[in-house]
C-alpha cells in the first residue's frame, strides 16, 4: 500500500480535495479528526494541555475552549510549539495504527491528510509522495473571512504563521490547483489517482514483499523435512 501525503494552506481547499478522494474509494486517515479525538477529555494529551495552559482554556462542559486556545498559540509561537509537542506524539501513533489497519485490508493506496505534513515532522520522508492543494492568494484570503468571519488583518496573520504557501509548493510531488470551478479540481484528483493506482513502486513493492514470503516458506519447507 502506497502512503500519500495530503496538505495545503488555511483555507485552500484541502479537505474539499480529500473528500473527493474518498468518493473515489479511497482511504483517508485524516490528522485533523484525529488531533480532536485525542484532546478529548480525560486523554492523556487533554490533561497535558490543560497543565500546561491552564483552566482558562476549558468550555463551560470541560471541553477544550478551541478558539480560545487558537489565539493563544497563533499570537505566540513559543506557545504553538509547546502544543505541538504535547498533541503530536499521540496524533502521529493514532494514524500509525489506522495505516497498519488499512495496509491488512489490501487498499492499494491511503491519503494521509496532515495540515502541517512539512512544518512538524519528518513523516514526508517516508510517503511514497505528497500532494499540495494550491489557491490564488487573494481567493485564499477571502475564503478564509467568509469561512471564519475573521477581519482581513486577523486573517492574514492567520495565513503568515503557516510555511508560506510557494514553500510547500517546492516539496511537493504533486500540486492540485484549486483557485476556481471545483469541476477543474476533480478533473485533477481524478487523473492523480489513476496515476497512483498504476504506480510502478506499488508493483515493486508487491513483487519484493512475494519474494521475501517464497523464500520464508522456503526456510520453513526445509526445517520441517529436517525434523
Amino acid at each position: 500500500m502506497l502512503l500519500v501525503g495530503l496538505t495545503g494552506s488555511i483555507a485552500t481547499g484541502k479537505s474539499t480535495v480529500s473528500s473527493m478522494f474518498k468518493e473515489l474509494g479511497v482511504p483517508v486517515v485524516d490528522a485533523d479528526q484525529i488531533a480532536k479525538d485525542v484532546v478529548e477529555p480525560g486523554m492523556p494529551a487533554f490533561n497535558k494541555i490543560l497543565a500546561h495552559f491552564g483552566p482558562e482554556i476549558l468550555q463551560e462542559d470541560g471541553q477544550l475552549n478551541r478558539e480560545r486556545l487558537g489565539q493563544i498559540i497563533f499570537s505566540d509561537k513559543k506557545q504553538r510549539k509547546v502544543l505541538n509537542s504535547l498533541t503530536h506524539p499521540a496524533i502521529h501513533r493514532h494514524m500509525v495504527w489506522q495505516v497498519i489497519k488499512l495496509f491488512c485490508q489490501g487498499h492499494k493506496y491511503t491519503i494521509l491528510d496532515i495540515p502541517l505534513l512539512f512544518e512538524t515532522s519528518n513523516l514526508h520522508k517516508y510517503l511514497h509522495s505528497t500532494v499540495v492543494v494550491s489557491c490564488e492568494e487573494e481567493t485564499q484570503l477571502e475564503r478564509l473571512m467568509a469561512r471564519n468571519h475573521y477581519e482581513e488583518d486577523e486573517a492574514r496573520n492567520r495565513i503568515q504563521v503557516q510555511m508560506p504557501l510557494s514553500k510547500k509548493i517546492e516539496l511537493a510531488d504533486y500540486i492540485i490547483e484549486n483557485s476556481g470551478d471545483l469541476q477543474f479540481t476533480k478533473e485533477q484528483v481524478l487523473v492523480l489517482h489513476q496515476r497512483l493506482c498504476t504506480s510502478y513502486k506499488r508493483f515493486i513493492f508487491m513483487v519484493v514483499l512475494g519474494i521475501l514470503v517464497l523464500l520464508y516458506a522456503v526456510f520453513f519447507i526445509r526445517n520441517m523435512l529436517t525434523i
